[in-house]
């Protein structure tokens, strides 16, 4: 019995130690399991533009790692993957491919949003971990055309592609069934 008291009050102040030093056994399995991904997806080359384009070898793996990021600052839908957000960037990554100009834009736009993001955190854009923190940096360059033609692309990427509309709640174009008055679901919203 006494043996038992012993290693709860030696666990309860090892806890309330770590508590005092702001570090406890969640925050670092959360903290390494973030920086480990994170790593991943640096050096694997997960990002918006395909790894093999010659606007990701320009922009370089951490850019394309932030385009990424940044593309789900803008359009932040938890359940989509990557892979949706790199589809729809495909046509902005082959133009910067072969127009000098968009991809000035896109390395001088990454080059902005990183300066502005160290400007304010002391951290580059992809190393700051608060979303909204990031929104803030994004609504300073919303009005930029780096910014409209990255959220351009995405809208019109994500939110006319067909196979996504199901996720979104979206049955798709109704005019060549005969018009809303046919739709099944005419009347049946519930949102609203």
């Amino acid at each position: 019995m006494d043996k038992n008291n012993n290693s709860e009050n030696m666990l309860s102040r090892e806890s309330s130690s770590e508590q005092s030093r702001g570090l406890n056994r969640r925050g670092f399995l959360k903290g390494a399991g973030s920086a480990v991904l994170g790593a991943a997806a640096f050096s694997t080359g997960l990002g918006l533009f395909s790894s093999n384009s010659y606007a990701a070898e320009r922009i370089g793996k951490r850019g394309n790692a932030t385009l990424l990021r940044m593309a789900r600052d803008i359009y932040p839908h938890d359940t989509l993957e990557d892979k949706y957000y790199q589809q729809v960037m495909k046509p902005l990554s082959d133009e910067s491919s072969t127009d000098s100009l968009t991809l000035k834009l896109m390395e001088d736009g990454l080059n902005q949003l990183d300066k502005l993001a160290v400007d304010q955190y002391g951290m580059t854009y992809l190393a700051v971990k608060k979303e909204s923190d990031r929104i803030v940096i994004l609504k300073t360059l919303e009005n930029s055309a780096f910014f409209q033609k990255v959220k351009g692309a995405l809208m019109m990427g994500i939110y006319n592609n067909e196979e996504l509309w199901p996720r979104f709640g979206f049955g798709g174009s109704i005019w060549e069934k005969g018009g809303y008055i046919n739709d099944p679901s005419y009347g049946k919203v519930d949102w609203i």
